[in-house]
């Protein structure tokens, strides 16, 4: 009897832990990917990532020797890589996109880093770290790219 209680217990403990386990699995091997790729668009332009940040749908690094930026980000199944040589670059700044309401409260739809080109005639880069039809709510991007826009503008003043 008190062995059936103690095998009922055990799986029932092992019933509630594995979907626990699944989504840990799953987040490590996304995160895997999502490096990977990273570091395949550093290696085509003969960079090695010396600081990254992975965060769900994005994944961001830099080459401090080379001064150079990487965004791999993820739609659904769309993986879009995009990369910025700082020596081309004048600065960069924080674009928050949303809508203002009566209430002085403001919904955040989109939450861009824009590289500004140094020529006029190059277009700049816009790194996408939030949309709200992609992701429906806001976990620490704010953060993260104020991290990132504060070490691009550090290594664009060195």
């Amino acid at each position: 009897m008190e062995l059936g209680i103690a095998a009922i217990g055990l799986a029932s403990v092992v019933i509630c832990a594995m979907p626990f386990v699944i989504t840990n699995k799953s987040r490590k091997t996304k995160e895997k990917q999502m490096m990977t790729s990273l570091n395949d668009v550093a290696s085509k332009n003969n960079c090695k990532i010396t600081e990254h940040e992975i965060f769900g749908h994005y994944a961001i690094g830099v080459d401090a020797q080379k001064k150079f930026v990487f965004f791999i980000s993820k739609s659904g199944e769309v993986l879009n890589q995009q990369y910025a040589d700082l020596s081309k670059i004048k600065t960069s700044e924080i674009g928050n996109i949303g809508k203002s309401y009566v209430r002085k409260e403001k919904i955040t739809e989109r939450l861009i880093l824009t590289l500004f080109s140094k020529h006029v005639n190059e277009p700049d880069t816009v790194f996408e770290f939030y949309n709200a039809d992609v992701n429906y709510q806001l976990i620490g991007e704010f953060q993260s790219i104020e991290k990132w826009n504060k070490e691009i503008k550090n290594l664009l003043k060195n």
